[in-house]
């Protein structure tokens, strides 16, 4: 899942605002997840691992639908 969730975040075109938006979902402060979840460690908590993926999905879904 990892591998697939690090896939996903480089293709997000505004990196800032999904972490934003992340920061908003979890309430966890955006350094902390830019640091710690998406650079550094790569450490998503497992338990949010799902909603992660789930809002990945959805960002590359409605930035492809503006793109077109």
């Amino acid at each position: 899942m990892n591998q697939n969730i690090k896939q996903l975040f480089n293709q997000i075109d505004n990196k800032f605002d999904f972490i934003l938006l992340l920061s908003n979902e979890f309430h966890v402060k955006p350094s902390s997840i830019r640091t710690n979840w998406f650079s550094t460690y790569f450490s998503i908590p497992e338990k949010h691992k799902d909603r992660v993926l789930e809002l990945l999905q959805n960002t590359i879904r409605q930035q492809n639908l503006i793109a077109v």
